[in-house]
């Protein structure tokens, strides 16, 4: 019996000494470790009565319908940008079948304090501004348009879309700007008379493109011509087999309304498998989108003209706006760099970009003196 309290007696020190070893060897790791920069600045000494300052993020939602475009894209990527450091941005493709209004209740759930709708339907716009205004959430829309009436019932909610430009009268300069610096550049087959082709989502007969497009071309005394358009919305779409029958109806250029389309049409066009008359691979190209990839190919010369509303200037200008708003500022144009109207709307222009081509007379050649 007594061996046995020995023995725990010896157990007992041995785990003691143990311990205290442990704690040391613990405590001069610690010692050793240097502390991250971010925990010294917290545990830093501060005046008396004065409180660390926490950082906080704004949470930030952004409900795009789809988000299946480059532009929508650009979109996002230029409003990341510009928000920069302390905000939280959780970004959601919604669709218009309902879901998108359970998606904005989650949001204001969670608790954010700064949500981006694209509105696809206007009727859902008051009860956004109900839950937002209950909330103390600030509310930015883009998509469809909300009534003057919906806009003006909460203070800190503004709309961002485009201003009327017309895209056609753009397109229409552009060309006879070209034409008179350099006919034989545009008109391919030296006939007096200009063939062109189109990609496009909507029927230039239907929407009213051609009619408006001939007519300031024909003012302007251009002879000009629909040769074949492709809606690349239809069944079974192919590129290649378009731009052929394109050219096969004489198009001598081709506008697109998608700056990948573009893309693929140039490189079909420069494949010296594919074409080898300079004629053909000459074919202009003419984008009714000005987004990155479209200017671009402006900047490079594979396209002759880029407008439209591009989707990085739209982001930038909702970052800028979402700042003011989260900082409880006016917005203005000095802030926002567009000045809102008396209801709250911000609206982008469109962006022209010209290749050099368009825009230089060209170079006459000197007559021999006798």
């Amino acid at each position: 019996m007594r061996h046995f309290l020995i023995y725990g007696l010896a157990a007992v020190l041995i785990f003691t000494m143990l311990g205290r070893f442990a704690a040391v060897e613990t405590g001069s790791a610690a010692e050793r470790t240097a502390a991250p920069m971010a925990t010294v600045a917290k545990t830093a000494a501060l005046p008396d009565g004065e409180a660390p300052a926490e950082e906080q993020t704004v949470l930030t939602g952004l409900l795009q319908v789809k988000m299946s475009s480059m532009d929508d894209m650009y979109f996002k990527n230029a409003l990341l940008e510009e928000l920069g450091e302390g905000f939280d941005v959780h970004a959601l493709s919604t669709s218009d079948t309902g879901d998108q209004p359970a998606m904005f209740r989650k949001m204001v759930e969670k608790g954010y304090k700064l949500i981006i709708v694209e509105l696809y339907d206007t009727s859902l716009a008051d009860e956004y501004i109900d839950l937002a205004e209950e909330n103390g959430v600030a509310l930015i829309f883009t998509g469809e348009e909300p009534s003057d009436a919906q806009m003006d019932r909460k203070n800190d909610l503004y709309y961002v879309g485009f201003s009327e430009g017309n895209v056609m009268r753009e397109l229409a300069d552009a060309l006879i700007l070209g034409w008179n610096n350099n006919q034989e550049a545009f008109d391919l087959k030296r006939d007096d008379r200009l063939v062109y082709g189109v990609f496009t989502k909507e029927s230039y007969e239907e929407n009213g493109n051609q009619e408006t497009l001939e007519g300031y071309l024909s003012s302007a005394g251009i002879q000009v011509e629909l040769g074949r358009q492709c809606v690349t919305s239809a069944f079974n779409f192919n590129l290649k087999k378009e731009v052929d029958n394109i050219l096969y109806a004489g198009g001598e250029m081709i506008i697109c309304d998608s700056s990948s389309y573009a893309r693929q049409i140039s490189e079909y066009l420069h494949d010296p498998e594919e074409f080898t008359s300079e004629r053909l691979q000459n074919t202009r190209l003419y984008l009714t989108v000005a987004d990155e990839g479209a200017q671009k190919m402006v900047e490079e010369g594979t396209a002759m003209f880029a407008t439209g509303i591009n989707g990085g200037d739209t982001g930038t200008a909702v970052g800028k706006l979402a700042k003011a708003l989260v900082a409880g500022e006016q917005p203005t144009a000095a802030t926002v760099g567009i000045a809102p109207d008396q209801h709250k709307r911000l609206y982008i222009t469109n962006r022209t970009v010209i290749a050099e081509l368009v825009n230089t007379p060209a170079v006459e050649d000197d007559e021999d003196e006798d």
